[in-house]
């Protein structure tokens, strides 16, 4: 499989991971967003989808166009290297979260 496909599908499949545990979270309570400051100390769940929906469709637009742009600069076989900043974040902030989880079921 080619570097870019993996890397797009650390990056959708990371997202998906973080949305659905962040909305999980706000729901049973346990959602701590001090670190968000879109979302602040405002813990309901409508307020928390609507900010984490808005945010997640920006950062996946705004790396797809960021992709892009290796293609109108011709150096399309560099994209993978653009990509990586993005995919390690992903895995850091997935990463952390399985451990979240861990330690919230123990």
């Amino acid at each position: 499989m080619d570097r870019v496909k993996v890397l797009w599908i650390i990056i959708i499949l990371g997202n998906l991971f973080d949305y659905t545990v962040t909305l999980l979270f706000s729901y049973l309570g346990l959602l701590c967003m001090d670190r968000n400051v879109f979302i602040g100390y405002d813990r309901s769940f409508l307020h928390v989808l609507l900010v984490l929906t808005g945010e997640k469709l920006l950062f996946l637009s705004g790396v797809y166009w960021f992709s892009k742009l290796f293609d109108y600069l011709k150096i399309s076989k560099y994209k993978w290297i653009g990509l990586l900043p993005f995919a390690i974040v992903t895995i850091f902030v997935v990463g952390s979260l399985t451990i979240v989880i861990f330690l919230v079921s123990s």
